[in-house]
């Protein structure tokens, strides 16, 4: 039986251990940086860090760092988050307010100089490049947010009664992503964009223009069809438009505003980008060829030059490119490092390199300057590696059924390596990729690590970073050749005696969750899963979701046919017959894989005659990122795995 309180059991214990050795609570410990920007003179560098200065239950807080660059002194300035610097010494960044949000501008000498209530949540703020306006993105208080960040609907600005419902509208007016402008401390915050435009990101174009990422409707899968818009910047009216092949995001525009860029590539999920380089005039515009090198992040650093950062197979790789000559030029390079959270990210640092957040497997994050293929640590967010980071990362590659190359990484324990219980953890999109990141990216593996698993993290095809053609394979295919390339990489550990055939499990989240659900419908060999946040039904998924035409993409056939890869490719189906001893996670407030789909999933297994379990947390969203829910949920795949895979050494 599977308690609903499991903060006594010896799972929690051991989850709790290791989270309290990464994290410090109350020591004032950063432990993640985002959003980095530099100071126009180079001499300080701003983010948004995160500390837990509670207890872990109440989870980590949200605070504005200042790193001193010429003597490392680290400081919180403010509250808040999004810290800007811009030209002229000025800078602004985003609070919590009654009602809504606000934006702080500050002075160069750090005084207050305006407050700009907005009524919704702040998800971009940009200074023109003369520093004659502030760009301010704000997403209406009803607005969905992306799976990415939770995959749940905003509730607005107004507290109300708990017995409320949650009501959805088809027309709607507080559900849409606005640009505002700021023009100095006489001027108004004015609304520049408006329905039915929705704006999914902005930057500069000069001083005089805007490049935004819009489409013409608010719902998160009117995202998938945006494409690439030139507004002016003082009445929001649209000077020019481009239309990628498939989805755009990260738009740049040069100083001067003659030129803008951006990445193009086909994608699963909003926010997570990885493809080709674009550079464009107005209405038209250019692919940049980088050979194997797939873009993530494009900054301009003058008019003739991109700073990029991106993957290559298991390498992150940073660099520049003359957009006129093509020319590459590399500024660091490594497969055994990596920077950024979902994919590499870098703030460009004087002519010849770049600040990012560097990690690894066994590298606790920092933030470092990257130049001449050198990492030099400006500072680290955790002082030491924690006891509790055990075993080691490598990479791997094997062959899927087909003959295709398929590689991933492997995080083996201390001791021998032989007949170890095995955890697959399959990651979500299908278009993204695991890389080697600290502890695995937590949640269970490093727990399990100790306890003497081995973690397989499968990069199959539909991943990103081995080219389009590469991620497109798994386009009108998912939960098909995918499958088997999962248990080649199975089949070629135990083929080298590493892993016991006899102890294997798999997990995921979101396709991750899709995908450990539909392969415990195809085999037998698994001895538990833990699908969170899956999709059990595609039918009911297209009709519930957030995001409809994601399904559409990534599926042959019709949420409005009785037949196809909707019936084939949906784990309640093909239940019956099932053996694998299955726990469901979800949360409640999940919009992307709406929880309705875990329901699904639990009741068609019960149904089966299979040992299952469902846990939903009622205020988490897509991919339970809240506390405590991740730290149960955590606890639950350690006692689960602990279960049916046996113990371990623990």
């Amino acid at each position: 039986m599977i308690e609903r309180d499991i903060r006594d059991s010896h799972a929690a214990l051991a989850v709790e251990a290791f989270y309290e050795s990464l994290f410090r609570p109350g020591e004032g410990l950063v432990w993640t940086a985002t959003d980095l920007d530099l100071s126009v003179d180079g001499r300080r560098l701003h983010f948004s860090g995160q500390c837990f200065e509670g207890t872990l239950e109440d989870g980590p807080s949200n605070a504005i760092y200042q790193l001193d660059l010429a003597n490392g002194d680290l400081d919180v300035i403010a509250a808040g988050r999004l810290y800007r610097n811009a030209a002229d010494g000025r800078a602004a960044h985003v609070e919590g307010g009654a009602g809504g949000e606000r934006v702080i501008v500050t002075a160069a000498d750090e005084t207050r100089i305006a407050v700009l209530p907005v009524m919704g949540r702040v998800e971009a703020l940009a200074w023109s490049p003369g520093a004659r306006g502030l760009l301010i993105v704000v997403a209406d208080p009803g607005a969905d947010v992306a799976g990415v960040e939770g995959g749940f609907a905003l509730r607005g600005t107004k507290s109300a009664e708990r017995w409320l419902p949650d009501v959805a509208s088809s027309d709607a007016t507080d559900t849409w992503r606005r640009i505002f402008r700021w023009s100095g401390p006489d001027a108004e915050l004015v609304s520049i964009s408006a329905p039915p435009v929705n704006i999914w990101e902005a930057s500069w174009l000069g001083d005089d223009a805007i490049v935004v990422i819009a489409s013409d409707h608010h719902g998160e899968g009117s995202w998938y069809e945006a494409d690439v818009r030139i507004l002016e910047a003082a009445s929001g009216n649209e000077r020019s438009r481009y239309e990628p092949v498939d989805q755009v995001g990260v738009p740049a525009g040069s100083p001067s505003g003659s030129r803008w860029a951006a990445i193009a590539a086909f994608c699963s999920d909003r926010g997570i980008i990885c493809g080709t380089a674009l550079v464009g005039e107005g209405d038209s515009a250019r692919s940049l060829d980088l050979g194997a090198i797939e873009v993530t992040d494009l900054r301009w650093r003058d008019e003739e030059t991109l700073v990029f950062a991106g993957v290559r197979g298991p390498e992150t790789i940073v660099g520049t490119v003359d957009v006129g000559s093509g020319a590459i030029s590399e500024i660091w390079k490594s497969q055994s490092l990596t920077i950024g959270p979902w994919y590499p990210k870098i703030a460009p640092f004087g002519d010849a390199s770049v600040v990012a957040v560097v990690e690894g497997y066994d590298r606790p994050p920092a933030i470092a300057r990257l130049s001449d293929g050198q990492v030099h640590v400006l500072a680290d967010l955790a002082p030491a590696r924690p006891p509790a980071i055990a075993g080691e990362m490598r990479h791997l590659r094997w062959r899927g059924r087909d003959g295709l190359e398929i590689d991933g990484w492997l995080v083996l324990p201390a001791g021998e390596h032989a007949g170890l219980p095995l955890l697959v953890d399959v990651h979500g999109g299908p278009v993204s990729a695991h890389r080697n990141r600290y502890a695995a990216t937590f949640r269970a593996g490093p727990v399990l690590v100790a306890k003497g698993y081995a973690l397989l993290l499968p990069n199959p095809r539909g991943s990103g970073g081995r080219g389009q053609s590469f991620a497109k394979m798994v386009q009108g295919d998912m939960g098909g050749e995918d499958v088997h390339d999962y248990l080649a990489g199975i089949d070629h550990l135990i083929a080298a005696g590493i892993v016991d055939p006899a102890r294997v499990a798999v997990s995921g989240t979101s396709y991750g969750g899709f995908m450990s659900a539909l392969l415990v419908t195809r085999t037998h060999r698994f001895a538990a899963a833990v699908p969170i946040s899956p999709v059990s039904n595609w039918y009911s998924q297209h009709f519930a979701s957030q995001i409809p035409w994601f399904d559409e993409a990534f599926l042959d056939g019709s949420p409005r046919e009785p037949a196809g890869q909707y019936f084939d490719r949906s784990p309640v189906f093909a239940a019956r017959g099932a053996t694998t001893p299955t726990l469901v996670l979800a949360g409640g407030r999940d919009k992307n894989t709406p929880t309705s789909q875990a329901t699904e999933l639990y009741g068609a297994l019960v149904e089966a005659g299979v040992e299952t379990a469902l846990a939903i947390y009622p205020e988490d969203g897509h991919s339970l990122r809240g506390y405590p829910a991740y730290l149960d949920s955590a606890a639950r795949i350690v006692d689960w795995l602990d279960r049916h895979l046996g113990k371990t050494n623990a």
